[in-house]
This record gives C-alpha cells, structure tokens and sequence, in this order.
C-alpha cells in the first residue's frame, strides 16, 4: 500500500505524461526539447493554472530559477517511502519541516533546492529514463 507522498509522486507523474500525450507529443528522444516547453513553468502556468497554486501567481516556488520546469516537481530524488519523506542525496538546500497531518509530524522540505528543475537536468533524465516513462501511459 501506498503512503500519501508517494501517492502524490504517482499522480503527478501519470499527469505530467498524460499532458504531454494530450499536448500531441509522443514521449520519443527526438520530442525530448518539445517536453521540456511543454513542461517549463511558463508552459504550464498558462495552459494548467489549476494544477498548481504558483501557476496563479507570477511567482514560481523557485524564482531564483530562470527557465523552471515542472517535469520533475516530484523529485527523483525524494525519498517518498517514508511518510516523512527525506532526500537520496543527502541535499543541504533540503530541511525538515513541521506537518501537522502527518503520522511523524514532519515532511522533508526540498523547495530550497533547484536540482532537478532546469532544463538541463530534465533533459539529462528524460535521455536516461524515456523508455521507463513510457510505460506509465
């Protein structure tokens, strides 16, 4: 059985490729410059406004970033088997922060962290998992 945080990480991956599929992209190494638009918060604030509170506002949950992309939201690198979360790596821009609704009171807390949401990252992982993601259509 799955916890909430990796229910969440699930929901967010199969909704991500559904979008894609739906935008007309087929998840194909030579689309992979066409998924990272598709996915760039810019694309998405304006085609999704209702999937993400920031995609009301003109701020993203990571202004520092330039060119933000949403492909990976849910990080390859959280930790989702625990309730509590935490991160693989180990990242210093990651903390622990109070949660209330959760059975440990606390949730790994990674928005301080800009990893996986450049483009360049995202291309990285879609050359190295393409073939996986497609199994999620």
């Amino acid at each position: 059985m799955k916890n909430m945080l990796q229910e969440w990480e699930s929901r967010h991956r199969k909704t991500i490729i559904q979008e894609i599929k739906e935008a007309g992209i087929e998840l194909k190494a030579e689309n992979i410059p066409r998924i990272i638009k598709e996915t760039s918060f810019r694309t998405r604030k304006q085609k999704h406004q209702r999937k993400c509170p920031y995609y009301k506002n003109e701020e993203s949950c990571h202004p520092e970033i330039k060119e933000l992309n949403c492909f990976l939201c849910a990080c390859p690198e959280y930790i989702s088997e625990k309730e509590e979360g935490g991160c693989k790596i180990n990242s210093e821009y990651g903390k622990f922060t109070h949660h209330e609704n959760l059975p440990a009171g606390k949730v790994w807390d990674c928005s301080g962290c800009n990893l996986y949401h450049k483009k360049d990252s995202v291309r990285t992982f879609l050359e190295k998992n393409l073939e996986e993601l497609t199994k999620l259509l």
